[in-house]
């Protein structure tokens, strides 16, 4: 985990939130299903256009061939590059978790409709609105698409959730960084002026030997100065250290040694500080 997801992570556990988000999840599920729906049109409009052989129909997410599976896969993973981004930015942590939640909870919400409508009796309209927005209504749905097309476009919807999760939560660390930078933001003309002008010294300092001359002898200059000041710094230092030195040993003179040797002072005037 990197530095930014873990602040993240550690902002929303801050604020009370732990790390998952239902309601960014559901967002990110429907956005998905809205962008498929239309982009579905789309490819079957293109498609159709140009002669595509590939039976792509815009009010089902099935067709033949492999240039159908590439084109529903193609989709798929645009539509929930959009869904993982949406969940992945609302939540502003976890996006690995947010991403993988977003493909499992198509796959939950895909079942629970095709079982749903299954049980209906005047189903056909109902049936053909799920399939144009990418949720298979029925078994036969399924079959009729070759195998490696299943999996490529569960791969397509798995991967394009996870990375528009993390393109979602980084969006915030981009803010983050360009707020602290003077690049961006109200002060962004004024850091392009000093830039500008900092860029044209430049220039003229190349451009002109005597002047290089001139700012090489400051910076000498300034230089030694600051090795006077450093000299100068070391130099307190080391007077302030001895004077500590000094004031440490005149506090061991003042302070009466109680021994065998010092007959002046015994166990009774070792409390009480006088002699005999």
């Amino acid at each position: 985990m990197s530095n930014a997801h873990r602040l993240h992570k550690e902002t929303a556990r801050d604020a009370g939130f732990g790390s998952f988000s239902i309601i960014s999840v559901l967002a990110g599920v429907v956005t998905a299903y809205g962008t498929f729906a239309v982009l579905a049109a789309i490819a079957g409009a293109i498609a159709s256009s140009l002669d595509v052989g590939t039976e792509f129909r815009t009010d089902d997410w099935t067709g033949s061939g492999a240039a159908a599976s590439v084109i529903t896969a193609t989709v798929l993973f645009v539509a929930y590059l959009f869904g993982g981004y949406v969940a992945g930015r609302m939540a502003r942590r976890a996006s690995t978790l947010h991403g993988i939640a977003v493909f499992v909870t198509t796959l939950v919400i895909g079942g629970i409709a095709g079982g749903t409508v299954a049980g209906l009796a005047d189903n056909a309209e109902l049936e053909q609105n799920l399939r144009s927005i990418g949720v298979p209504t029925t078994t036969d749905q399924i079959s009729e698409v070759a195998i490696a097309g299943v999996i490529l476009s569960l791969a397509a919807v798995l991967f394009g959730s996870l990375v528009g999760s993390w393109i979602g939560e980084r969006w915030h660390t981009k803010l983050a960084r360009r707020v602290v930078d003077p690049a961006f933001g109200p002060t962004a003309d004024a850091y392009d002026r000093a830039a500008a002008t900092e860029a044209d010294s430049h220039r003229r300092v190349d451009a002109d030997p005597a002047l290089q001359r001139d700012v090489a002898a400051v910076r000498a200059d300034e230089v030694r100065a600051d090795e006077a000041r450093a000299d100068e710094a070391r130099a307190d230092e080391a007077r302030a250290d001895e004077a500590r030195a000094d004031e440490a040993r005149a506090v061991d003179l003042r302070e009466p040694v109680v021994s065998a040797d010092n007959p002046r002072y015994d166990d009774s005037t070792r409390s009480s500080g006088r002699p005999f």
